[in-house]
């Protein structure tokens, strides 16, 4: 099961940046785009339109966006409209979603609130 749709994929012509597995950054990011990390980013990622930490990935600072997929280590907040936490991660943070998909054997640690967004709310 999963939030992105089967043909989701990151060549849909928008912007697209990747820490790869050799890179490291500090700092925050602001991204418009989508990001996949699969090195050490030490730093926030603020307003992005989809978030992938790959299984190598680690992350230390917030993360925010529309759509997260964690597969490696983040050790911040997470807040996302649709949040998918594979059994390969760890996170040490608060947990914000609408949606939020856990698989067995992922690693949370934190408070977690599931928040539909308000259009989402029925009357």
């Amino acid at each position: 099961m999963s939030f992105l749709k089967k043909n989701t994929d990151f060549t849909s012509g928008e912007y697209v940046s990747i820490i790869s597995a050799e890179c490291y950054f500090q700092g925050t990011l602001s991204v418009q785009g989508s990001l996949r990390v699969d090195g050490h980013l030490n730093g926030s990622v603020d307003n992005a339109k989809h978030i992938v930490v790959g299984e190598d990935g680690k992350v230390e600072g917030d993360l925010s966006a529309r759509t997260i997929i964690l597969s490696g280590e983040v050790n911040g907040n997470v807040c996302a409209d649709d949040l998918e936490i594979l059994s390969s991660a760890k996170v040490s943070g608060d947990v914000r979603a609408g949606r939020i998909l856990v698989e067995q054997g992922a690693s949370l640690n934190g408070k977690m609130v599931v928040e539909p967004a308000k259009e989402e709310v029925k009357k």
